[in-house]
């Protein structure tokens, strides 16, 4: 003999009610609670064209505390925001951006290529990323090139538009450390190491926090390291997902970056247990 269940109980029984996120563990939540700072990368490329006005102003939305940009320079010798060598892959044109001047750059279009909403967004001057965030945001200087003047120039455009001491500047070798600590001994430096062999000098150059590759983190060796050094931790988190930023939390960073700002701020407080 067949038995026919009533359709509202056949109903309730097929519904699939999503599993609630575990709480984090109390180490977690400490650990959250010491996150100091969140970085928006490249602003937020996440929801946003990286390294546009438009992540900016997304970043300082979301309540992080600092916008990175990348910094190169122009045929004519001015400096804007872009993560490539070329135009090719973020804007609607093609070269290098060291043979191509500052007009023709401009006239690019540097947000189609993300999300057709963003058409018109234009490659931004460092100096147009240092006046929106004024007052604002902290920006993070990822510097792309060695050269003297190069730095020179960062340091000026940095002290006449924007906020010496609220500038963190990627360092990517122990020469730029040295440098911008003359240039700019008020700005914080990361150490953005090429290898893991590169902590100890980067620190003895004065570097005070060293960003590991999660990768990197299977040698349990590295974040004592930097420990014993009497350093900071900086991790990127991806998008800034739970399960991203748990893992990551086991060896209590000072800072973390994340592509989405928004989620890692988020997420950061559903950790904590705090309300924002």
């Amino acid at each position: 003999m067949l038995f026919r269940l009533p359709i509202a109980l056949l109903l309730l029984t097929s519904t699939v009610v999503p599993a609630a996120d575990p709480p984090a563990p109390p180490t977690a939540a400490r650990a959250a609670a010491k996150v100091k700072e969140v970085i928006g990368h490249m602003g937020s490329c996440a929801d946003r064209p990286g390294n546009t006005l438009a992540g900016i102003r997304r970043a300082i939305e979301a309540g992080a505390q600092v916008a990175e940009v990348d910094v190169r320079t122009t045929k004519d010798g001015v400096l804007v925001c872009l993560h490539d060598p070329e135009v090719d892959r973020t804007t609607d044109g093609r070269g290098k951006v060291a043979v191509l001047t500052l007009a023709e750059i401009k006239k690019l279009d540097a947000g189609t290529k993300f999300d057709p909403k963003f058409r018109g967004e234009r490659v931004p001057t460092l100096r147009e990323v240092l006046q929106l965030g004024k007052g604002k945001i902290g920006v993070m200087l990822d510097l792309k090139e060695e050269t003297e003047q190069y730095a020179q120039k960062i340091a000026a455009e940095v002290r006449e538009f924007g906020e010496p001491k609220r500038i963190v500047l990627g360092v990517r070798s122990v020469e730029h450390a040295k440098q911008f600590r003359k240039l700019l001994p008020e700005a914080r430096q990361i150490g953005l190491v090429p290898t893991v062999q590169d902590i100890e000098p980067f620190a003895a150059a004065g570097v005070k926090v060293i960003r590991l590759w999660p990768k990197w983190l299977a040698d349990e060796s590295l974040v004592p390291q930097v420990r014993k050094l009497g350093l900071e931790l900086h991790l990127g988190t991806g998008t800034g997902t739970r399960a991203e930023v748990l893992p990551l939390l086991a060896h209590e960073p000072e800072s973390l970056a994340g592509d989405d700002p928004a989620r890692l701020v988020k997420t950061l407080a559903e950790v904590t247990g705090s309300k924002k």
